[in-house]
């Protein structure tokens, strides 16, 4: 019953104002920019998983420029990859993330209740797109905020396909990061 009550939440806050907070905030008074679709706030020690693909999408209609992937398609190499809308795959994982240990993690099938494994699908922004994914965020204007962490060490744990934004302590040191399941990857923006 809780998990219906949450999700029926998060579905009438993203059609009713069209912008989703998941998280902690610096503060109670902190008021989003309006050109945020989806933000998941300050937790200091918390990234995103990003979905294990086994199956690259491949085609021009297949996957939109901008989808974030952990590729877990080759047996021995698995990394985070984000899809450039003219130029195919990039690699954001620099080396493969494959090891035992994380194959074990990531091709182990989970008990999903029927209904989650059958066309399920949640949209934030434009109701009526068409792209395929797990998660679709869709708007001409707006824009996802990562977690925020201070420290990627803080992240105990960390699960293969996870991302973050690392603010440190100056903007020269602001970076995007992600972890193949092996070690983490630091992209200077």
């Amino acid at each position: 019953m809780n998990k219906i009550v949450i999700i029926l939440t998060f579905f009438l806050s993203a059609s009713a104002i069209s912008q989703v907070r998941i998280g902690a905030t610096n503060s109670v008074t902190d008021v989003s920019s309006t050109s945020v679709l989806l933000e998941f706030g300050t937790d200091g020690d918390k990234g995103i998983i990003l979905p294990y693909v086994e199956t690259v999408p491949t085609g021009a209609n297949n996957a939109k420029g901008g989808t974030i992937i952990f590729d877990v398609s080759a047996n021995t190499e698995y990394k985070v990859k984000i899809k450039n809308e003219n130029a195919g795959w990039t690699d954001l994982s620099r080396i493969s993330g494959y090891s035992q240990a994380v194959e074990s993690v990531v091709k182990t099938p989970q008990a999903l209740p029927l209904a989650d494994q059958t066309n399920g699908k949640a949209i934030i922004g434009d109701s009526n797109s068409t792209t395929d994914g797990v998660l679709v965020l869709d708007s001409p204007d707006k824009a996802m905020v990562l977690p925020i962490v201070s420290s990627y060490t803080a992240i105990i744990n960390p699960s293969p396909g996870m991302m973050a934004f690392l603010q440190g302590p100056n903007a020269a040191s602001h970076r995007l990061i992600v972890f193949n399941g092996t070690k983490w990857t630091f992209w200077k923006p």
